[in-house]
């Protein structure tokens, strides 16, 4: 049995081209998300073409950007269950990304739904060979930014040149934080860094949107006082993250819906 539902089209006016890409937003983002044993889709092939039907609802794997394990695609939108380690339901997490630019590079804007206290991120990801970095966020209020920070160069959210098990060794960046709506601060510039270990390749993963073979992630935090903070991820091509684990936040996400224009939508 299918099950379908929808994702609601949330309307918000285009992005500005330039360094700080910032999307005003209102209201607040209800979604209904049911599970069910049932549930299933089939998961893609690596990057390349065609598709594949086996199992469960036909995915269409594309060249290039449709056949990423992180898809940069202007309309894409991804819905997350967020639960804590107990599997409590915490919420939900609509992601949309659109295209922009960045010093004069195409970018992308991810832009994720209101929380309980008002605020959303906006974070700007440029591919940069076959990494996905992002290279700039906003901490975003209704009456503008609250939070600017800027990565040099970019904090890496995966890399489709990891196709192997292993160590992917370390990756830092300057990263320099503003409080624009503070006139007393100055900006925090700090080094961090991560290590990147691939511990699985074709991983069968589960969730709401279906079962993926997934690329997992172990992202280790290797600088400040966050260092050894863990975090752990899938994810699939043609279709990006599949699954998030922070332990040390009794947090979980698990991808529910998708819809990437020319490429996958799911359930």
């Amino acid at each position: 049995m299918t099950l379908h539902t929808t994702v609601p089209n949330l309307a918000r006016p285009a992005v500005p081209s330039g360094r700080r890409p910032a999307l005003a937003r209102a209201g607040t983002i209800a979604a209904a998300l049911v599970c069910t044993a049932g549930l299933g889709c089939q998961q893609p092939n690596p990057p390349g073409t065609g598709s594949d039907s086996s199992g469960g609802t036909e995915v269409p794997i594309g060249e290039g950007e449709l056949g990423s394990y992180f898809p940069l695609v202007d309309g894409g939108t991804w819905t997350y269950v967020i639960t804590n380690a107990a599997g409590q339901l915490q919420g939900t997490e609509i992601v949309e990304a659109s295209v922009t630019t960045f010093d004069g590079a195409e970018a992308f804007v991810f832009v994720d739904n209101p929380n309980e206290q008002g605020e959303w991120t906006e974070s700007t990801i440029l591919r940069a060979g076959t990494s996905a970095e992002r290279v700039h966020k906003e901490i975003m209020i209704p009456t503008g930014a609250k939070t600017i920070v800027d990565y040099d160069p970019g904090f890496t959210r995966f890399d489709d040149a990891w196709t192997e098990e292993g160590g992917k060794g370390e990756r830092r960046y300057q990263r320099t934080e503003q409080k624009p709506m503070d006139p007393a601060s100055v900006p925090d510039e700090e080094t961090r860094g991560h290590v990147f270990t691939v511990t699985a390749v074709g991983e069968s993963v589960t969730v709401a949107a279906g079962t993926f073979d997934c690329i997992a992630v172990e992202r280790v935090r290797t600088t400040g006082a966050s260092a050894g903070e863990r975090v752990l991820l899938w994810y699939a091509a043609g279709v990006g993250k599949v699954r998030e684990e922070r332990p040390g936040e009794d947090r979980v996400e698990e991808l529910s819906e998708l819809s990437i224009p020319g490429g996958a939508v799911l359930p």
